[in-house]
Protein backbone atom coordinates (compact mmCIF):
# COMPACT_ATOMS: atom_id res chain seq x y z
CA UNK A 1 0.00 0.00 0.00
CA UNK A 2 1.71 3.13 -1.25
CA UNK A 3 0.02 5.83 0.83
CA UNK A 4 1.22 5.83 4.47
CA UNK A 5 -1.81 7.85 5.60
CA UNK A 6 -4.25 5.41 4.00
CA UNK A 7 -2.33 2.48 5.42
CA UNK A 8 -2.35 3.94 8.95
CA UNK A 9 -6.04 4.82 8.82
CA UNK A 10 -7.00 1.40 7.53
CA UNK A 11 -4.87 -0.30 10.18
CA UNK A 12 -6.54 1.82 12.88
CA UNK A 13 -10.03 0.99 11.58
CA UNK A 14 -9.27 -2.74 11.49
CA UNK A 15 -7.84 -2.69 14.99
CA UNK A 16 -10.83 -0.85 16.45
CA UNK A 17 -13.16 -3.27 14.68
CA UNK A 18 -11.32 -6.28 16.13
CA UNK A 19 -11.34 -4.73 19.62
CA UNK A 20 -15.05 -3.94 19.44
CA UNK A 21 -15.79 -7.45 18.20
CA UNK A 22 -13.90 -9.01 21.07
CA UNK A 23 -15.59 -6.68 23.58
CA UNK A 24 -19.03 -7.63 22.25
CA UNK A 25 -18.21 -11.33 22.59
CA UNK A 26 -17.09 -10.98 26.21
CA UNK A 27 -20.09 -8.95 27.31
CA UNK A 28 -18.03 -7.11 29.93
CA UNK A 29 -18.91 -3.55 30.84
CA UNK A 30 -16.94 -0.40 29.99
CA UNK A 31 -15.45 -1.97 26.84
CA UNK A 32 -15.38 1.47 25.23
CA UNK A 33 -12.12 2.16 27.09
CA UNK A 34 -10.34 -0.39 24.90
CA UNK A 35 -11.33 1.44 21.72
CA UNK A 36 -10.38 4.77 23.29
CA UNK A 37 -6.96 3.37 24.18
CA UNK A 38 -6.40 2.19 20.60
CA UNK A 39 -7.43 5.55 19.18
CA UNK A 40 -5.31 7.54 21.62
CA UNK A 41 -2.01 5.64 21.44
CA UNK A 42 -1.81 4.53 17.78
CA UNK A 43 0.43 7.02 15.99
CA UNK A 44 1.76 5.02 13.05
CA UNK A 45 5.04 3.69 14.45
CA UNK A 46 5.88 1.19 17.14
CA UNK A 47 8.22 3.29 19.27
CA UNK A 48 5.91 6.24 19.85
CA UNK A 49 2.90 3.96 20.27
CA UNK A 50 4.75 2.01 22.95
CA UNK A 51 5.67 5.22 24.80
CA UNK A 52 2.14 6.62 24.61
CA UNK A 53 0.71 3.29 25.74
CA UNK A 54 3.14 3.11 28.65
CA UNK A 55 2.23 6.61 29.81
CA UNK A 56 -1.49 6.00 29.41
CA UNK A 57 -1.36 2.77 31.40
CA UNK A 58 0.73 4.34 34.17
CA UNK A 59 -1.54 7.39 34.28
CA UNK A 60 -4.63 5.20 34.45
CA UNK A 61 -3.13 3.13 37.28
CA UNK A 62 -2.17 6.21 39.31
CA UNK A 63 -5.58 7.77 38.78
CA UNK A 64 -7.34 4.56 39.80
CA UNK A 65 -5.30 4.28 43.00
CA UNK A 66 -5.85 7.92 43.91
CA UNK A 67 -9.60 7.86 43.27
CA UNK A 68 -10.05 4.58 45.16
CA UNK A 69 -8.23 5.58 48.33
CA UNK A 70 -9.11 9.26 48.02
CA UNK A 71 -12.82 8.62 47.82
CA UNK A 72 -12.73 6.31 50.84
CA UNK A 73 -10.67 8.84 52.81
CA UNK A 74 -12.34 12.11 51.77
CA UNK A 75 -15.71 10.93 50.54
CA UNK A 76 -17.47 12.63 53.44
CA UNK A 77 -16.05 16.03 52.54
CA UNK A 78 -17.81 18.33 50.08
CA UNK A 79 -16.97 17.58 46.44
CA UNK A 80 -15.52 21.07 45.96
CA UNK A 81 -12.99 20.27 48.66
CA UNK A 82 -12.35 16.56 48.27
CA UNK A 83 -12.02 16.39 44.47
CA UNK A 84 -9.38 19.17 44.25
CA UNK A 85 -7.39 17.39 46.97
CA UNK A 86 -7.49 14.14 45.00
CA UNK A 87 -6.51 15.95 41.79
CA UNK A 88 -3.64 17.67 43.59
CA UNK A 89 -2.37 14.33 44.87
CA UNK A 90 -2.68 12.77 41.40
CA UNK A 91 -0.83 15.69 39.81
CA UNK A 92 1.97 15.45 42.35
CA UNK A 93 2.46 11.73 41.72
CA UNK A 94 2.21 12.04 37.91
CA UNK A 95 4.53 15.05 37.92
CA UNK A 96 7.11 13.24 40.03
CA UNK A 97 7.13 10.46 37.42
CA UNK A 98 7.55 13.06 34.65
CA UNK A 99 4.48 11.93 32.77
CA UNK A 100 3.21 14.04 29.88
CA UNK A 101 0.29 12.26 28.25
CA UNK A 102 -0.20 10.11 31.33
CA UNK A 103 -0.49 13.26 33.42
CA UNK A 104 -3.75 14.23 31.69
CA UNK A 105 -5.07 10.66 31.72
CA UNK A 106 -4.41 10.39 35.45
CA UNK A 107 -6.48 13.47 36.27
CA UNK A 108 -9.24 12.39 33.88
CA UNK A 109 -9.55 9.01 35.63
CA UNK A 110 -9.84 10.71 39.02
CA UNK A 111 -12.62 13.00 37.80
CA UNK A 112 -14.54 10.23 36.02
CA UNK A 113 -14.27 7.86 38.94
CA UNK A 114 -15.23 10.44 41.54
CA UNK A 115 -18.21 11.99 39.73
CA UNK A 116 -19.67 9.14 37.64
CA UNK A 117 -18.60 5.83 39.15
CA UNK A 118 -18.24 6.55 42.85
CA UNK A 119 -20.76 3.81 43.70
CA UNK A 120 -19.02 1.14 41.61
CA UNK A 121 -15.33 1.79 42.05
CA UNK A 122 -14.68 -1.84 43.02
CA UNK A 123 -15.80 -3.04 39.57
CA UNK A 124 -15.08 0.03 37.43
CA UNK A 125 -11.38 0.32 38.31
CA UNK A 126 -10.37 -3.28 37.40
CA UNK A 127 -12.38 -3.17 34.19
CA UNK A 128 -10.96 0.23 33.26
CA UNK A 129 -7.41 -1.05 33.76
CA UNK A 130 -8.12 -4.28 31.88
CA UNK A 131 -9.66 -2.62 28.83
CA UNK A 132 -6.97 0.05 28.71
CA UNK A 133 -4.20 -2.54 28.81
CA UNK A 134 -6.01 -4.67 26.22
CA UNK A 135 -6.42 -1.70 23.87
CA UNK A 136 -2.73 -0.80 24.17
CA UNK A 137 -1.65 -4.39 23.48
CA UNK A 138 -3.90 -4.57 20.44
CA UNK A 139 -2.54 -1.25 19.14
CA UNK A 140 1.03 -2.58 19.43
CA UNK A 141 0.12 -5.88 17.80
CA UNK A 142 -1.57 -4.10 14.91
CA UNK A 143 1.69 -2.33 14.08
CA UNK A 144 3.42 -5.71 13.82
CA UNK A 145 0.63 -7.59 12.02
CA UNK A 146 -0.92 -5.06 9.62
CA UNK A 147 1.61 -3.53 7.17
CA UNK A 148 4.49 -3.43 9.64
CA UNK A 149 7.17 -0.81 9.14
CA UNK A 150 10.43 -2.12 7.66
CA UNK A 151 12.47 1.02 8.35
CA UNK A 152 14.36 -0.43 11.31
CA UNK A 153 15.43 -3.66 9.63
CA UNK A 154 16.19 -1.85 6.36
CA UNK A 155 18.48 0.58 8.16
CA UNK A 156 20.43 -2.19 9.84
CA UNK A 157 20.67 -4.37 6.74
CA UNK A 158 21.62 -1.41 4.56
CA UNK A 159 24.50 -0.35 6.82
CA UNK A 160 25.80 -3.91 7.13
CA UNK A 161 25.65 -4.47 3.38
CA UNK A 162 27.46 -1.17 2.83
CA UNK A 163 30.27 -2.32 5.13
CA UNK A 164 30.58 -5.60 3.21
CA UNK A 165 30.70 -3.69 -0.08
CA UNK A 166 33.42 -1.46 1.34
CA UNK A 167 35.44 -4.51 2.39
CA UNK A 168 35.18 -6.00 -1.09
CA UNK A 169 36.17 -2.66 -2.61
CA UNK A 170 39.22 -2.49 -0.33
CA UNK A 171 40.21 -6.03 -1.28
CA UNK A 172 39.91 -5.44 -5.02
CA UNK A 173 41.66 -2.06 -4.83
CA UNK A 174 44.85 -3.50 -3.33
CA UNK A 175 45.21 -6.03 -6.12
CA UNK A 176 47.96 -5.35 -8.59
CA UNK A 177 46.24 -3.47 -11.44
CA UNK A 178 47.17 -0.67 -13.83
CA UNK A 179 46.75 2.65 -12.01
CA UNK A 180 44.43 4.37 -14.57
CA UNK A 181 42.04 1.43 -14.57
CA UNK A 182 42.10 1.22 -10.78
CA UNK A 183 41.36 4.90 -10.34
CA UNK A 184 38.50 4.85 -12.82
CA UNK A 185 36.87 1.80 -11.24
CA UNK A 186 37.42 3.08 -7.70
CA UNK A 187 35.98 6.51 -8.54
CA UNK A 188 32.79 4.95 -9.87
CA UNK A 189 32.54 2.54 -6.96
CA UNK A 190 33.03 5.25 -4.33
CA UNK A 191 30.33 7.35 -5.95
CA UNK A 192 27.91 4.44 -5.61
CA UNK A 193 28.92 3.83 -1.99
CA UNK A 194 28.45 7.50 -1.08
CA UNK A 195 25.02 7.47 -2.67
CA UNK A 196 24.08 4.41 -0.63
CA UNK A 197 25.32 6.02 2.60
CA UNK A 198 23.41 9.24 1.96
CA UNK A 199 20.27 7.25 1.14
CA UNK A 200 20.54 5.36 4.44
CA UNK A 201 20.92 8.62 6.33
CA UNK A 202 17.79 9.98 4.69
CA UNK A 203 15.86 6.85 5.71
CA UNK A 204 17.15 6.87 9.30
CA UNK A 205 14.51 9.28 10.56
CA UNK A 206 11.77 6.71 9.90
CA UNK A 207 13.85 4.03 11.61
CA UNK A 208 14.40 6.26 14.65
CA UNK A 209 10.65 6.77 14.96
CA UNK A 210 10.37 3.01 15.43
CA UNK A 211 12.54 3.30 18.55
CA UNK A 212 10.37 5.93 20.26
CA UNK A 213 10.93 9.49 21.52
CA UNK A 214 14.23 8.59 23.23
CA UNK A 215 15.64 6.95 20.12
CA UNK A 216 18.98 8.75 20.24
CA UNK A 217 19.73 7.06 23.57
CA UNK A 218 18.71 3.61 22.33
CA UNK A 219 21.67 1.19 21.90
CA UNK A 220 20.37 0.15 18.47
CA UNK A 221 20.37 3.78 17.26
CA UNK A 222 23.85 4.27 18.70
CA UNK A 223 24.96 1.17 16.82
CA UNK A 224 23.56 2.61 13.60
CA UNK A 225 25.55 5.77 14.24
CA UNK A 226 28.68 3.73 14.94
CA UNK A 227 28.34 1.76 11.70
CA UNK A 228 27.64 5.00 9.83
CA UNK A 229 30.89 6.50 11.13
CA UNK A 230 32.79 3.35 10.16
CA UNK A 231 31.36 3.48 6.63
CA UNK A 232 32.18 7.15 6.27
CA UNK A 233 35.75 6.66 7.52
CA UNK A 234 36.34 3.77 5.11
CA UNK A 235 34.96 5.77 2.17
CA UNK A 236 37.23 8.71 3.01
CA UNK A 237 40.26 6.42 3.33
CA UNK A 238 39.51 4.74 0.01
CA UNK A 239 39.03 8.13 -1.61
CA UNK A 240 42.45 9.20 -0.38
CA UNK A 241 43.96 5.96 -1.68
CA UNK A 242 42.46 6.73 -5.08
CA UNK A 243 44.60 9.88 -5.28
CA UNK A 244 47.85 8.22 -4.23
CA UNK A 245 50.31 6.66 -6.71
CA UNK A 246 50.68 2.89 -6.60
CA UNK A 247 53.93 1.40 -5.32
CA UNK A 248 55.78 -0.61 -7.93
CA UNK A 249 55.94 -3.65 -5.71
CA UNK A 250 57.57 -6.04 -8.14
CA UNK A 251 60.04 -3.54 -9.60
CA UNK A 252 61.10 -2.45 -6.11
CA UNK A 253 61.50 -6.00 -4.81
CA UNK A 254 58.57 -5.75 -2.40
CA UNK A 255 56.38 -8.62 -3.60
CA UNK A 256 56.14 -10.18 -0.08
CA UNK A 257 54.97 -6.88 1.37
CA UNK A 258 52.35 -6.51 -1.35
CA UNK A 259 51.11 -10.05 -0.73
CA UNK A 260 50.91 -9.34 3.01
CA UNK A 261 48.97 -6.10 2.40
CA UNK A 262 46.52 -7.86 0.10
CA UNK A 263 46.09 -10.70 2.63
CA UNK A 264 45.33 -8.12 5.32
CA UNK A 265 42.73 -6.44 3.10
CA UNK A 266 41.13 -9.84 2.49
CA UNK A 267 41.03 -10.48 6.24
CA UNK A 268 39.41 -7.08 6.84
CA UNK A 269 36.78 -7.83 4.20
CA UNK A 270 36.02 -11.13 5.93
CA UNK A 271 35.85 -9.33 9.26
CA UNK A 272 33.26 -6.90 7.91
CA UNK A 273 31.31 -9.85 6.56
CA UNK A 274 31.52 -11.32 10.06
CA UNK A 275 29.94 -8.13 11.43
CA UNK A 276 27.05 -8.60 9.04
CA UNK A 277 26.63 -12.24 10.05
CA UNK A 278 26.56 -11.41 13.76
CA UNK A 279 24.25 -8.40 13.60
CA UNK A 280 21.68 -9.76 11.19
CA UNK A 281 20.79 -12.68 13.47
CA UNK A 282 18.58 -10.55 15.71
CA UNK A 283 17.18 -7.04 16.12
CA UNK A 284 18.95 -6.96 19.49
CA UNK A 285 22.64 -6.06 19.73
CA UNK A 286 25.11 -8.92 19.69
CA UNK A 287 28.78 -9.00 20.65
CA UNK A 288 31.42 -8.56 17.91
CA UNK A 289 32.85 -11.71 16.30
CA UNK A 290 34.87 -13.78 18.74
CA UNK A 291 37.64 -14.48 16.23
CA UNK A 292 40.81 -12.40 16.69
CA UNK A 293 40.84 -9.13 14.79
CA UNK A 294 43.13 -9.00 11.69
CA UNK A 295 46.57 -7.66 12.53
CA UNK A 296 48.67 -5.38 10.40
CA UNK A 297 51.52 -7.27 8.66
CA UNK A 298 54.21 -5.10 10.23
CA UNK A 299 56.61 -8.01 10.73
CA UNK A 300 57.23 -8.17 6.98
CA UNK A 301 58.80 -4.69 7.15
CA UNK A 302 61.67 -5.89 9.35
CA UNK A 303 62.86 -8.84 7.31
CA UNK A 304 66.35 -8.70 5.77
CA UNK A 305 64.78 -8.80 2.31
CA UNK A 306 62.58 -5.77 3.10
CA UNK A 307 65.45 -3.78 4.61
CA UNK A 308 67.62 -4.48 1.57
CA UNK A 309 64.84 -3.38 -0.78
CA UNK A 310 64.13 -0.22 1.21
CA UNK A 311 67.82 0.71 1.12
CA UNK A 312 67.70 0.84 -2.69
CA UNK A 313 64.62 3.10 -2.88
CA UNK A 314 64.68 6.84 -3.37
CA UNK A 315 63.00 9.16 -0.81
CA UNK A 316 60.05 9.62 -3.18
CA UNK A 317 59.59 5.87 -3.53
CA UNK A 318 59.83 5.41 0.24
CA UNK A 319 57.13 8.05 0.67
CA UNK A 320 54.84 6.14 -1.71
CA UNK A 321 55.32 2.95 0.32
CA UNK A 322 54.82 4.85 3.59
CA UNK A 323 51.56 6.32 2.29
CA UNK A 324 50.26 2.81 1.61
CA UNK A 325 51.24 1.71 5.13
CA UNK A 326 49.50 4.74 6.64
CA UNK A 327 46.37 3.82 4.70
CA UNK A 328 46.42 0.29 6.11
CA UNK A 329 46.97 1.71 9.60
CA UNK A 330 43.86 3.88 9.26
CA UNK A 331 41.81 0.89 8.17
CA UNK A 332 43.06 -1.01 11.21
CA UNK A 333 42.13 1.93 13.46
CA UNK A 334 38.59 2.06 12.04
CA UNK A 335 38.04 -1.65 12.68
CA UNK A 336 39.59 -1.54 16.17
CA UNK A 337 37.77 1.59 17.38
CA UNK A 338 34.43 0.40 15.97
CA UNK A 339 34.64 -2.95 17.75
CA UNK A 340 35.79 -1.31 20.99
CA UNK A 341 32.80 1.05 21.03
CA UNK A 342 30.56 -1.82 19.92
CA UNK A 343 31.56 -3.84 23.00
CA UNK A 344 30.84 -0.83 25.20
CA UNK A 345 27.31 -0.57 23.75
CA UNK A 346 26.58 -4.26 24.38
CA UNK A 347 27.62 -3.94 28.02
Amino acid sequence: MSSPALRDNLRLALTVAVVNGFATMTGLAFAIYASLAVLSVTVGNYGNTLELGRQRLIGTTIGAIVVFFGYHAWGNLPVLVALPLALLLARLIAGSLRLTVGYTVCCFVVIMGWLLHEQQLDSWIPLRLFWTAFGIIMALLSLRLFWPSRARSQQRQGLLQLLVDLGETLQSTLQQAPQPERRCALTLRLRQLRTSLLGLRDQRLNALRELGPLAQQHPVAQMWELLDHACEALILDLDELRRLPDPQWQAWGLEPQHSAAHAYATAVAKRLLGWQTVLRRSLELQHPPEEPRPQLPLDTLHSPQAEASFAQLTPQQLQIVANRLVFLTRIDHVVESTERRWRALVR
